[in-house]
């Protein structure tokens, strides 16, 4: 499922009667598209005083990139939640998931059967279920061990992704592509040389429709355009 405001907005009444006492007072709730994350707090805070934090403005952010079973939506509701109570709570945790949002889940968990985590790992059906064309750079590399890596550029970086690739002292040969194949979509984009190992045969297949990429000096184009001009 893929949630709406009035689904969270329903689950988070109910679970605040349910399992913080009511104590959480109602916040704007917004739809999001990240890969990175099915759902986060976003709020202000200032140093106030005897080298405390002050939070205010609390927005819950909840993630409809993926299609998800309900209960890892509802957990990750309840996740926010946790962050919710602490923060608007002036609690000082240990770090982000310290000791006393750990304590919170680990009750939460135990006491009404949930399955709340620290991070949440995408199985494969989940990452499929993203398929909106958005445009990648994709890096392939020919890697020394004989496996195929998948390395894509964010915009901002794809010149020093360039450079930088072949220097990595496991890539033994390394080619660009524009695609806007949705398979690309579960590789998270990158800003320093980091590469995923996938399937040689599954990556060339979902290559059939890319542009390969070439460059000169600092211009990048697909090699399609240079044949066109001579």
């Amino acid at each position: 499922m893929k949630a709406t405001i009035p689904y969270i907005e329903k689950k988070f009444a109910e679970f605040n009667a349910k399992c913080f006492g009511g104590k959480l007072a109602p916040l704007p709730i917004r739809l999001g598209n990240g890969r990175s994350f099915l759902g986060k707090l976003m709020y202000k805070r200032r140093r106030v005083p005897f080298n405390w934090w002050r939070y205010s403005d609390f927005v819950l952010v909840i993630s409809t990139r993926f299609d998800l079973p309900e209960e890892v939506v509802e957990d990750t509701i309840l996740h926010e939640m946790i962050h919710y109570y602490i923060h608007s709570h002036r609690m000082e945790d240990t770090s982000a998931h310290g000791k006393i949002f750990r304590r919170m889940m680990n009750n939460i968990n135990r006491r009404y059967k949930r399955h709340i985590t620290i991070r949440h790992k995408y199985t494969a059906e989940e990452q499929e279920s993203d398929t909106e064309r958005r445009q990648h750079f994709v890096c392939v590399s020919a890697l020394s061990d004989g496996r195929t890596g998948v390395t894509l550029a964010a915009h901002t970086r794809l010149l020093q992704l360039w450079d930088a690739m072949p220097q990595v002292p496991s890539v033994s040969e390394c080619s660009w592509y524009i695609t806007s194949d949705p398979f690309f979509n579960r590789f998270p984009r990158s800003i320093t040389p980091k590469i995923y190992a996938a399937s040689d045969e599954e990556v060339r297949q979902h290559l059939e429709s890319a542009s390969r990429l070439i460059r000169t000096g600092n211009q990048v184009r697909m090699e399609d355009e240079n044949q066109n001009e001579e």
